[in-house]
This record gives structure tokens, C-alpha cells and sequence, in this order.
């Protein structure tokens, strides 16, 4: 990018400015300036606006999304709880209780591999019966 070289009004000292800037911190005394563009820099500078309009926009709508993204995980949980506890007499207590772990995201019955020896007691247990 093309830089022309200006002088603080503060202090003097020798700025660095790319085409089309409009805001410059002096870096020696840390003076903001606004620069007023000229004719020809009017077209890089409206550009690197609306660069600078996408972005907030785009890191707007990924922010919106991911609020969205955890309040519809939120409502899902609260309906899966209503419904554990909507079945709890149909199943019983202690599944019921697993139900209702399960759909608010705590480790519970459901989930925690605790089936695997109750079916692998199961199935020695048909194995010497059947034998």
C-alpha cells in the first residue's frame, strides 16, 4: 500500500500514513488526528469503510448466532426435562430420575455405560443357563 509521510501538529514528529487513512495515532505523543482525504484517496478510503461495515456486521451475526445456537439448546433441555418428568409415574422413580439427568446434561444412567455390565452380567448368566 502506498504511505505518504506528514508531521504531528503536536509535536512534530514523522507519521506514516497509508492511502486512505482517516484515523492516525502519533505514536510519540499518542495525539489522535483525524485526516481529511483528498480527491483521489476518497474511493480507498469509502472501501476500506465499508470493509470495516462487513466485518461488524459479520462478527454482529456470528455473535446473534451462537446466542441463538444456546437459547435453542436451552428451550430443548427445559421441554426434555418437562417430559422426564411428565413420564416419571409411567417408568418409575429411578428412571425417571435418569430421564430427567439426562435431559438437563448431568451424567446419569442414561449415558454413563453402567448398561454394559448389567448386560454382560445378563448374558453369562444365559450362557450357564443355557449350557
Amino acid at each position: 500500500m502506498e504511505t505518504k509521510t506528514l508531521h504531528c501538529p503536536n509535536c512534530s514528529a514523522p507519521l506514516e500514513v497509508e492511502t486512505g487513512e482517516v484515523d492516525v495515532l502519533c505514536r510519540f505523543c499518542e495525539s489522535k488526528l483525524i485526516l481529511r482525504p483528498d480527491a483521489s484517496e476518497l474511493e480507498v478510503v469509502k472501501t476500506r469503510e465499508e470493509m470495516k461495515y462487513r466485518e461488524r456486521v459479520a462478527v454482529s451475526k456470528a455473535i446473534l448466532q451462537k446466542q441463538l445456537e444456546q437459547e435453542e439448546a436451552e428451550r430443548w433441555r427445559q421441554t426434555a426435562a418437562q417430559v422426564a418428568i411428565a413420564a416419571l409415574p409411567v417408568v418409575g422413580t429411578a428412571v425417571g430420575r435418569g430421564l430427567f439427568r439426562a435431559a438437563i446434561g448431568r451424567r446419569g444412567c442414561l449415558g454413563c455405560g453402567c448398561a454394559l455390565p448389567i448386560l454382560g452380567a445378563l448374558a453369562l448368566l444365559l450362557y450357564f443357563v443355557l449350557s
